[in-house]
């Protein structure tokens, strides 16, 4: 049998909550599942809890290495067209155990929640902001864009707009589909902060995807 490593344990530990829950999954079905004593699994954490911290630590540089992979060789108008494309699929995919997951480790442990919330947005923060003042340098992004600010009304909006959808708000009228509210999302944020060149080049790429995606 392999050498256990902490590793290991929070691969298991997160396949394990994201199939049962957090709550239902005890340390004793993770020392099952890896074949170890509750001993050997204290030698690598005193409680639970920090388990659950390192899980989310997994989740937040996971998400890292997915901007860092979105942006490799790509302008800044590719990079947000990605996340656009990014933040519509998982929309229209739905968010299922990952849901589940950030739900009970908000319900059950807030402040492992609280630092994990914190980290993650600070990541998505660092990315974009790296990506607009990429942007103005090369002339796609408006010069007097505030980043900052910017960023911040973006935030709020994703956030608004993923309540419409998990029935947070109010609906007025028909509830409005996936794929509309997010190409309305897009165009403000892109007619915003693009500059005319940057739009000619949004465009560009928007249109030879749409043609590949035909082809």
């Amino acid at each position: 049998m392999a050498a256990i490593t902490k590793d290991k344990i929070i691969d298991v530990a997160d396949e394990l909550f994201s199939k049962d829950g957090v709550r239902e999954v005890s340390i004793d079905d993770i020392c099952r599942k890896l074949c170890i004593s509750k001993k050997t699994f204290y030698q690598f954490y005193s409680q639970k809890e920090d388990l659950v911290g390192d899980v989310v630590t997994k989740h937040v540089d996971l998400h890292r290495r997915q901007f860092e992979k979105m942006s490799e060789g790509k302008g800044s108008a590719e990079v947000l067209m990605a996340v656009f494309d990014n933040i519509c699929r998982k929309r229209e995919k739905g968010s299922g155990s990952s849901k589940r997951l950030a739900q009970e480790i908000r319900k059950y442990y807030p402040d492992t929640f609280l630092q994990h919330t914190a980290e993650r947005n600070r990541t998505i923060h660092d990315f974009l902001a790296d990506c607009l003042r990429k942007g103005i340098e090369d002339g796609l992004v408006r010069k007097d864009v505030d980043v900052d600010g910017t960023l911040l009304l973006i935030r709020l909006m994703h956030i608004g707009m993923v309540d419409y959808f998990e029935g947070e708000v109010p609906v007025m009228g028909k509830k409005l589909p996936v794929k509309s509210v997010t190409s309305s999302f897009e165009d403000i944020v892109v007619n915003s902060i693009l500059s005319r060149k940057g739009m000619e080049e949004y465009s560009r790429l928007r249109e030879e995807k749409l043609n590949k995606a035909k082809n």
